[in-house]
């Protein structure tokens, strides 16, 4: 196979960081944030199929290329393709790395080696992540309800490509340890944690189970006390939804500050392949946080809201 023209981990870190930079631009462009970015409930609305600009000035070729654009859209469900394909991801780098396969040695031949992971962080890193994808998959099928809301096809391509590269990111910086490993039995033996697994763990275990509880929260919004599915939108009022309107989302970054943390090579604090991940997270989450607290200010009013964050309370 013939070799990339640039280190595969910067390649990876590049490409969250630029996926994170192009979810800005759209963001900070009205025309673009109303097509591409809003879906569901905080869809910006139309009047007789024509965008809103169109309709007030004549139609535009621009504009209506933009709309052309922006109506490629996949039903809102999709969302849990992206945390199956985050343990397809996981189980089939697994084999790869295990077999030794050809994907795995393909990265391999374009890495240059500084700094690696411990082979006990690698597996630690992979079982979380895979707990994660599992976790999240779980929920999309027992409580997620029927909906009609759509999102842009571009945003979904943009999650799954994230989870297959995270897939990458959970062993690409331990892969001199992993090309020098040979697996055996005695890799199922368990040794202690340092203080690093410790804290990261920990960080992950309470992050998981706030998104998991807020996520069953939310859910229980959409049905009445008979189980049927309710058509209106109410103020969430569980205790985390008081500090942040989208502690969920906050969760989600918390997870990913936890596994940057226990996939730290050695010598470094941070491991900054999944730090780029979490950058991406960060500025993704926080735009679309930043578009639920302009509805919820619309729907519900300034004072329904106040002293809410975005995502990170007391920041954001």
């Amino acid at each position: 196979m013939t070799t990339l023209p640039m280190d595969a981990i910067l390649l990876l870190r590049l490409a969250y960081i630029i996926c994170a930079l192009l979810v800005l631009v759209i963001a900070s462009v009205p025309p673009l944030r109303a097509r591409f970015l809003d879906y569901g409930p905080r869809t910006a609305r139309q009047n007789d199929g024509k965008s809103v600009e169109e309709s007030e000035k004549g139609p535009n070729f621009v504009l209506v290329m933009l709309d052309k654009a922006g109506s490629i859209c996949v039903p809102h469900s999709w969302f849990t393709s992206f945390y199956a394909v985050s343990v397809l991801s996981s189980l089939f780098w697994a084999s790869e790395v295990m077999l030794k396969g050809p994907f795995f040695g393909a990265v391999a031949r374009n890495l240059s080696h500084g700094n690696t992971m411990r082979f006990e962080q690698v597996v630690v890193t992979w079982l979380l992540m895979f707990a994660q994808g599992s976790r999240r998959l779980w929920e999309c099928l027992t409580l997620s309800t029927p909906s009609k809301s759509k999102m842009w096809f571009g945003h979904w391509v943009l999650g799954v490509l994230f989870y297959i590269g995270t897939g990458l990111a959970v062993w690409i910086e331990g892969v001199a340890t992993l090309q020098s490993h040979k697996f055996t039995i005695n890799d199922l033996t368990l040794t202690g944690p340092n203080p690093r697994t410790i804290v990261g763990i920990l960080i992950f275990i309470l992050s998981s189970g706030m998104q998991h509880d807020c996520h069953a929260y939310l859910a229980s919004l959409k049905k009445t006390p008979k189980g049927e599915n309710k058509s209106e939108y109410r103020l969430p009022d569980h205790p985390a939804f008081h500090i942040s309107l989208t502690p969920h989302y906050f969760a989600e970054c918390l997870i990913y500050t936890s596994l940057s943390i226990l996939a730290a090579p050695q010598g470094e604090w941070l491991n900054w392949t999944f730090v780029a991940a979490l950058f991406f997270v960060v500025v993704n989450l926080g735009v679309t946080a930043d578009g639920t607290r302009k509805w919820y200010r619309e729907k519900f009013g300034q004072e329904a809201i106040a002293g809410r964050a975005r995502m990170v309370p007391s920041i954001y």
